[in-house]
């Protein structure tokens, strides 16, 4: 074993530096404006009985939601898990989609798709001959129950899935011949063993859905469907109480942090096989079995994304046009007059957010392995206890204070906040192809007389390249869809594609909207390819 010592922490100290005074100081803002007042806000927050209903309520659709997307997933998974049937990798492609979906095309798309005037209930108007909606499904509480699920499903099914297939069968074949049938063999060995990913999917989800902002704001509709994220929002932008804001987004990230460290026993590292198990070849009754199971994945998850697509060129009276495509061009006035400045604007932050993502993430990562440290990941997820709401609200509080009235200063600071979101993820996503590296493979470069910092970047560096592709493609989708901080901290300065999105729906401006759609979901897929490289690279 090569001993530790303290080169990569001082290679990694830059990164681990960066992100938490990008985190700690913004965060600093936040309680300062909280115990304004000798805390009355706080003493408010944590006393006022429509705080705990907020608390209900995000309990209620991050455990719902979470809970059905995990359970939908595994017998799906368990199928997947063991046969192969043509189109099996294409589904398991398009469900690694969704890390690189913007929530934001999820609203969209479900607007078009699901709206009572929508595609959706326009075809089943004319199929049927009713002159009224048949589905009444958005504005409502099974609308973002339905959009988390559509968001976060094809995590949790790819996760299981993945695990599934590299778990071992050999216990369930000594069930099989001890008489155990399967159902028993499937609750007593192979769930207990398969319980890590589930546990990590579950949370993941909870998670993300905890902290869901753009699919409450416009799905739901409705005051009552309010989360942390949302009154925060609404506290900031319309009461114009931040002092309430700050003390309940203190209040949410307390509620996060108990929750953290409440499961972080169950988010235990498998020690499973890479290598993936035979899989059956699917006949008879398991191909039919397949081939509807791939259809029943594909009508749910395509149509709302098809729909922008669709709208983008053609009326809602279904007349081919190509005015929304000819006001992004032209650059006409109102909204579409900053769309190409939208579109270079997320471009930019989210190419800059990822790169040093990358940059400071794979140090960090390398430092954690070679030291086996526990404490740089925890660090490094650190804004993913907070939401990006509130992570938005304490830059926006720095921005204050600083008395800044300069465009370059919003895009710093809205450039710190992305960084802030995307780092955790390109952390975690480096980490295990740092942890990967043979001892072995750098002790022979150093007997060689090769220095540690030319071992560094010429072996061990180079070989976390296919994870840094991985990372950088995770990195800039995250950033190139993220519409809560930015939305919280720009004020109308600094446009990207996701706000000028969320603008033209809430006026109502579908077609221009599903026109940015388009152009986001268009890079949304380029990232996702090249991400899907790097991950090849990574398993061969």
């Amino acid at each position: 074993m090569i001993k530790k010592d303290r080169y990569y922490t001082a290679k990694a100290l830059p990164g681990i530096l960066i992100l938490v005074l990008l985190f700690l100081i913004p965060l600093a803002f936040t309680i300062s404006y909280a115990f304004r007042d000798n805390g009355k806000a706080l003493v408010e927050v944590f006393s006022d009985k429509y705080t705990y209903r907020l608390l209900a309520f995000t309990l209620e659709e991050s455990v719902l939601s979470a809970l059905i997307s995990t359970l939908v997933a595994i017998p799906l998974a368990a199928f997947f898990s063991k046969y192969t049937f043509p189109g099996r990798k294409a589904v398991l492609t398009l469900s690694g989609l969704s890390f690189t979906i913007p929530s934001i095309l999820v609203v969209l798309g479900f607007v078009i798709w699901y709206g009572n005037n929508g595609i959706l209930n326009t075809l089943l108007m004319r199929i049927l001959g009713k002159d009224y909606s048949i589905l009444s499904i958005l504005y409502s509480f099974k609308a973002i129950i339905l959009a988390h699920v559509y968001l976060n499903f094809p995590i949790a099914f790819l996760l299981i899935t993945n695990a599934w297939s590299v778990l071992p069968d050999t216990p369930e074949k000594a069930a099989y011949t001890l008489g155990k049938s399967n159902s028993e063999t499937f609750i007593k060995v192979t769930l207990p063993r398969l319980l890590p990913a589930i546990l990590s999917s579950f949370i993941l989800i909870f998670l993300f859905c905890f902290s869901s902002f753009s699919i409450i704001l416009v799905l739901g509709g409705n005051p009552s469907f309010s989360t942390f994220e949302t009154e925060i929002y609404r506290r900031v932008h319309i009461s114009v109480d931040r002092e309430g804001a700050a003390a309940l987004s203190l209040f949410s990230f307390f509620i996060t942090g108990v929750i953290l460290i409440i499961t972080s026993p169950g988010r235990k590292e498998s020690k499973l096989s890479r290598k993936q198990k035979e899989l059956q070849k699917a006949k008879g009754k398991n191909l039919a079995a397949a081939i509807l199971l791939m259809l029943l994945i594909l009508l749910f998850i395509l149509p709302p994304m098809l729909s922008i697509v669709y709208r983008a060129f053609y009326t809602k009276a279904g007349g081919f046009t190509l005015k929304a495509w000819e006001d992004i061009a032209k650059g006409s006035t109102g909204l579409m007059s900053t769309a190409m400045n939208g579109i270079i604007n997320s471009f930019a932050i989210a190419l800059a957010a990822a790169a040093l993502a990358v940059f400071f993430g794979s140090r960090i990562a390398m430092a954690a392995a070679k030291n086996n440290s526990k404490l740089l990941p925890l660090l490094s997820s650190l804004p993913m206890a907070t939401g990006s709401v509130t992570l938005g609200l304490g830059f926006s509080f720095l921005a204050v204070m600083l008395n800044h009235d300069s465009l370059l200063a919003s895009y710093l600071l809205v450039g710190g906040a992305h960084l802030t979101i995307v780092l955790p993820f390109a952390v975690r996503t480096i980490l295990p192809g740092a942890k990967s590296i043979p001892d072995s493979l750098s002790a022979a470069s150093y007997t060689l007389g090769v220095s540690k910092g030319r071992t560094a970047r010429k072996i061990e560096y180079a070989l976390l390249s296919p994870y840094k592709k991985r990372a950088f493609a995770f990195a800039f989708a995250l950033s190139l869809g993220e519409v809560n901080a930015t939305l919280t901290l720009s004020d109308g300065h600094v446009s990207t594609l996701p706000i000028l999105i969320y603008r033209m729906i809430s006026s109502y401006n579908y077609q221009g909207a599903a026109a940015l759609g388009t152009l986001l979901l268009c890079e949304a897929l380029i990232i996702f390819a090249i991400g899907e490289g790097g991950k090849k690279n990574a398993i061969s």
